[in-house]
């Protein structure tokens, strides 16, 4: 059994039935120079967005601690 990326997720489900209308869907979020986004973009992003995303676990590291708790 392999895990699936949010993005091939969202292509299954279908972006636009899961409220995704006006995120940012391209790219993805995380720290380092293989993402096209950072971390810092991916918190400035409203709730409903971000779970609209593909973003790292990086993310959610102890630098960032003070958005997710």
């Amino acid at each position: 059994m392999r895990k699936l990326t949010r993005t091939k997720l969202k292509n299954i489900k279908g972006k636009e039935m899961s409220g995704c209308a006006g995120c940012p869907t391209s790219g993805n979020y995380g720290d380092g120079p293989e993402y096209t986004n950072s971390c810092w973009s991916y918190w400035a992003l409203s709730a409903n967005c971000r779970n609209c995303v593909d973003v790292s676990a990086d993310c959610y590291g102890p630098d960032y601690s003070d958005f997710y708790k």
